[in-house]
């Protein structure tokens, strides 16, 4: 059975017990805390709502200045940075979290993020005639364990038919390192960000088109210690207000929230704009959960070697989530 949860008077109630328990930081739009956020990818479009909300200020009027986008390498090294970083909240990899709070690390999921593959398809060399097709391809570059990217690399060939035996994984350290491989010939395919692909147009030839195969999947999930969530409830909840607010503007501000994105990275005005059309139209950033994209996240989890069932119900704490937020598990708590 799921649970379905619509922010709103049952997470006021709950968010007001907590923060009377909290004694951090107290949120003032005159005066607004500032605190880093941590991203899995601090050059993708993960970054687009971070980049929308800074700039339009829906972050500082609840109070809260991000100061700076601590870019992480996916996996279990963005759930480091948080943790070893002294940083409020980051925005995680699903897998990563997963296991890290498998293993006892106390660590909360407050909200959502990257809901859709956006940015994870896999690429071949374009010279690379004997890689036309996803039953070509034998060996697979991920990031990091504990990446989604990783669990990708199982989840996929599952999808396709390929079957486990047929598939080589290799561990690249990173997106960046990822592509390195993939143009020494060290692997048939990688992921390739749109910033390479802009200056390299023909150089890659896209393989694995991964929303072909899963519509829904969740990347990214806003995470927090439970010690700062305690203590700062006020402080999570304006992150994800600000958060939510940015996505649902990016919507009817496609070509703005492009401008934003092409000044972060060093992707041309154009490719800036169809990457966060392309991501928008898979309805890829919300701070809510749906149990589509969390039932993707959890095959691929187990078949990348996690063992028994995710702990939703411990692991996801929604009392922060702005109102009308729609947050549903896969299970009833």
């Amino acid at each position: 059975m799921r649970r379905t949860w619509i922010a709103g008077a049952a997470t006021t109630m709950l968010l007001a017990a907590g923060c009377a328990g909290g004694d951090g930081a107290a949120v003032d739009p005159a005066d607004p805390v500032t605190i880093d956020i941590t991203v899995t990818n601090a050059t993708e479009t993960y970054t687009v709502p971070w980049l929308v909300g800074m700039d339009q200020g829906f972050f500082t009027e609840r109070g809260v200045r991000i100061g700076e986008l601590v870019p992480g390498q996916g996996g279990s090294t963005t759930l480091r940075n948080l943790i070893s970083g002294d940083l409020a909240i980051g925005e995680v990899s699903y897998p990563a979290v997963v296991d890290a709070a498998a293993e006892g690390t106390p660590v909360a999921a407050v909200g959502g993020a990257f809901q859709s593959l956006y940015g994870n398809d896999f690429y071949a060399l374009s010279s690379n005639t004997a890689v036309q097709r996803i039953e070509d391809v034998r060996t697979w570059a991920f990031t990091n364990p504990g990446s989604v990217t990783e669990s990708l690399t199982h989840l996929i060939p599952e999808a396709a038919g390929i079957g486990d035996r047929a598939v080589e994984r290799v561990a690249a350290g990173g997106i960046g390192e990822g592509v390195a491989l993939l143009e020494s010939g060290a692997v048939d395919v990688a992921i390739v960000p749109d910033a390479v692909r802009a200056k390299n147009p023909d150089t890659f030839r896209l393989v694995v088109p991964t929303h072909t195969y899963i519509e829904r999947f969740q990347q990214t999930v806003l995470t927090t210690t439970t010690d700062y969530a305690e203590d700062n409830p006020e402080v999570v909840s304006a992150v994800l207000g600000g958060y939510q607010e940015s996505a649902d503007w990016i919507h009817g501000h496609i070509d703005e929230a492009g401008a934003l994105y092409a000044a972060h990275t060093d992707l041309p005005l154009e490719s800036a704009v169809a990457a966060v059309r392309s991501a928008a139209e898979l309805d890829t950033w919300s701070a809510g959960v749906s149990p589509e994209a969390l039932d993707s996240a959890q095959r691929a989890v187990q078949l990348a070697g996690f063992e028994g069932e995710i702990p939703y119900c411990d692991l996801f704490d929604p009392t922060f989530l702005p109102e009308g937020t729609q947050f549903r598990l896969p299970v009833t708590c």
